[in-house]
């Protein structure tokens, strides 16, 4: 049946070149004399004579048969042509396009290519056949090669084949390719010769399409970036030689006065002033006009979360200053987002055991950017309620100031503790779009707890001990990392300090905690980079049994030894239990390999704690383990799976980790 089918195409190809012949006849017949009569005399002022009209046929006046007298029984004078299941197959040679290099991709866009497999109608074939040609010149014009000619041949099949095939043939003859001879910036001054410079487009480069749009988006960027806010790119005029296969190119367009800042000024929604979106910008009125540090202004209004959608677009206000830059203005115009929020979740863990937590969310109580955070946490081993006040943007970009209240009740494996914690914090971050060289915080805590040392054989006086406690915590980081979430070279290095008064029972002891922290960062091939990390942490002037165990040193779990217990490695007492220590060590290694969006780890890591205030490896434990991670657009997931080399009692056999973000 496959070739019933290929045969009355064939016959409806001889119908219509009849056709055709036909009326090429006709009109080469004689022409009727009639026509070269003078029309006859026309009267206005005497309507014309009309034929008679003959009078209707009567039955088509007659009504309608009722659909019921109709006889819906199939005929069986005459037969249906059966159209085979399996249609027609056929096979594509590609021919000429392999010098030019553009095969594998018009391989990938074919119609042809990719219906090669399955069967189709005579008339699909031809179809893609017709699609396939204009596809193949389109690429051979978009690569330059301007007197390229493109051929399509259909075979007939077989017809005494069991599976008749048809042979489609595609032949490209590409011709001479068609380079630039000239190229003009029509827009660029002659007293500006240095934006024209690095301009995608060179003499002799071949005559590409893509390179042509590419040179002329990166030109206006970097004419924006450059301080020209109001850069128009104008008409390109595109010119091929006759008796050469080269072109010249051409761009009009103006590049406008250079700008200089002048005032934001919101509109729209406006969770926040004038003032307060000057604060967020890191650029000043005055400044010269740079379109990359307002894409960082925009996305900064983003990440307040404060809008549903906000624009920051430059417009000329007008004025000139005394070089004649134009002041501009930024307007910013955005959509109220949603200003609260309410959160949960639930979950259970072998090492957390059951896990409520709910969070209620205004995000600006207090203005500008006053986020509120009310928390509710009940668990296995911790039930918490805490609130917490985050000003965002605090007086300079960044800077945050926290204030935080907060009840706990935690059961963990070195201590219980029921803790009431009021804290003020001063902080400058690095964010993922601003990643800073310098951070620091500052701030007072004030903290009174009742504590047991679950490391003890009997606990004092069978009671848990009431601390107070005023600490003083400050930081200072500096990072030279090129990835905030993901960094592939560079160093981090961090200091905190927890200068702290504590008293107990009638008992005041001081003493100084401190933690440094480095690491560092290197790409040793393509795709593949090491990491290593350091930690070192000290607490002196006070003695162990005077230091309460929420304020002690422990190591192990996912931030820390991975492949052991929370708080595992160090000094063991009752029933195995941490007793944490004075002084802390511990040190990372990773291998990180990358494939596209999906990577492979390699890690070990390595800790001990001791009672005594100087860092050392005795009692180092060891753990070893395997990651995967996913990358996404914000940063990688992350899933590590980690075993102890040296376990203790308590440690698992196997420890899984999930977070975003690389370890450290």
């Amino acid at each position: 049946m496959t070739r019933t089918r290929f045969l009355c195409l064939l016959a409806a190809t001889s119908l219509a070149a009849a056709a055709n012949f036909s009326g090429t006849a006709w009109a080469q017949q004689a022409r009727d004399p009639l026509l070269d009569d003078p029309l006859p005399d026309f009267d206005p002022g005497v309507p014309p004579e009309l034929p008679p009209v003959a009078p209707p046929d009567p039955s088509l006046l007659e009504p309608l048969a009722p659909l019921a007298s109709f006889d819906t029984a199939p005929r069986d004078d005459f037969t249906f042509a059966m159209v085979a299941e399996e249609g027609l197959r056929y096979q594509v040679a590609i021919a000429g396009l392999q010098p030019t290099g553009l095969e594998q991709q018009f391989r990938r866009l074919s119609a042809l290519v990719r219906g090669q497999n399955r069967p189709a109608t005579a008339a699909q074939i031809g179809s893609r056949a017709r699609t396939d040609t204009q596809l193949m010149e389109r690429l051979l014009f978009s690569e330059g090669w301007y007197g390229a000619e493109v051929d399509a041949s259909i075979d007939a099949p077989d017809t005494g084949a069991a599976s008749p095939t048809v042979a489609v043939r595609l032949t490209a003859v590409p011709s001479s390719r068609y380079h630039w001879r000239a190229i003009t910036l029509d827009l660029i001054p002659d007293t500006r010769p240095a934006l024209a410079e690095g301009f995608g487009l060179r003499v002799g480069d071949p005559m590409r399409a893509a390179a042509v749009e590419e040179a002329e988006g990166t030109l206006k960027l970097r004419l924006n970036r450059a301080g020209y806010p109001f850069a128009e790119i104008g008409v390109r005029d595109v010119v091929l030689d006759s008796d050469q296969p080269t072109g010249t190119y051409m761009l009009t367009g103006d590049i406008g006065p250079i700008g200089r800042i002048g005032d934001i000024v919101m509109s729209g929604f406006q969770p926040f002033d004038d003032a307060h979106a000057a604060v967020i910008a890191r650029f000043r009125p005055g400044d010269i006009y740079n379109a990359d540090l307002m894409d960082d202004f925009r996305r900064a209004l983003i990440a307040t979360q404060l809008f549903a959608g906000v624009t920051a677009v430059p417009v000329d206000s007008g004025r000139r200053d005394a070089d004649g830059a134009a002041i501009t203005e930024i307007r910013v115009q955005g959509n109220r987002g949603p200003m609260r929020r309410l959160s949960g979740q639930i979950g259970y863990s072998s090492g957390e055991g059951f896990r409520l937590e709910g969070a209620w969310q205004h995000r600006n109580l207090w203005a500008p950017e006053g986020k509120f955070t009310g928390r509710m946490v009940a668990g296995t081993i911790e039930q918490r309620a805490a609130a917490e006040m985050v000003k965002s943007n605090f007086r300079q970009r960044d800077r945050t100031l926290t204030l935080v209240a907060d009840i706990a009740n935690l059961r963990r494996p070195a201590y219980r503790a029921e803790t009431l914690t009021l804290s003020a914090k001063i902080a400058r971050h690095s964010t993922p779009i601003w990643q800073k060289p310098w951070t620091y915080s500052y701030g007072v805590e004030l903290q009174a707890s009742r504590e047991e040392d679950r490391s003890l054989i009997e606990p004092r006086a069978a009671a848990r001990t009431t601390f107070l406690i005023a600490s003083l915590p400050l930081g200072v980081g500096r990072d030279t990392s090129d990835n905030l979430l993901d960094p592939q070279k560079g160093w981090r290095a961090a200091l905190t300090l927890w200068p702290e008064l504590s008293r107990q029972d009638a008992q005041l002891d001081s003493y100084l905690r401190a933690i440094a922290d480095a690491s560092y960062y290197r790409t040793v091939r393509d795709g593949l980079v090491i990491a290593g990390r350091l930690r070192a942490g000290t607490i002196r002037g006070a003695t162990l049994d005077n230091i309460a165990p929420t304020r002690r040193l422990y190591a192990g779990g996912g931030g820390s030894v991975r492949g052991f217990d929370f708080q595992g490695i160090g000094p063991l007492g009752a029933n195995d239990r941490p007793t944490g220590g004075r002084s802390l060590a511990e040190a990372s290694l990773e291998g990180r390999w990358r494939f596209g969006d999906f990577g492979l780890v390699g890690f070990v890591d390595a800790g001990a704690v001791n009672e005594s205030s100087v860092p050392s490896l005795n009692g180092t434990r060891v753990g070893l383990g395997v990651g995967a991670r996913y990358f996404t657009g914000f940063g990688p997931m992350r899933l590590d799976i980690a075993r102890a080399v040296n376990p203790g009692p308590r440690d698992p056999k196997l420890s899984l980790y999930i977070s975003i973000g690389q370890a450290f």
